[in-house]
């Protein structure tokens, strides 16, 4: 469904370190813009209405509406701009402006 690459995995396990999450699952979601997509992740706890899957290592949920947008999606960790930042990268060719990344086919 979606793939987590293993240095994103490393950034979210990282963050499970943190007490407030304990026993949350890193959930992933999409804001539809007019200028395409916008790309959630936070942790969260598991509805009713969720898939449930994993990848690296990573429980991950999404809600059943919005299975189609997300289907297929890569999520990266690298530099995000030319100042040596890092992010994570969402790499989803359902999104209408799509645009690999410079290094992603």
């Amino acid at each position: 469904m979606i793939t987590i690459t293993k240095r994103a995995a490393e950034e979210i396990i990282l963050s499970t370190q943190n007490p407030d999450v304990q026993g949350l699952l890193m959930r992933f979601a999409v804001d539809k813009t007019d200028d395409g997509f916008q790309y959630l992740m936070g942790f969260d706890e598991r509805s009713d209405d969720d898939i449930h899957l994993e990848s690296n290592g990573i429980e991950y949920v999404l809600s059943y509406a919005q299975k189609g947008l997300l289907e297929g999606m890569v999520v990266d960790f690298d530099e995000i701009d030319t100042e040596g930042d890092y992010g994570f990268i969402f790499i989803n060719s359902n999104d209408p402006n799509y645009q690999p990344p410079k290094g992603y086919s």
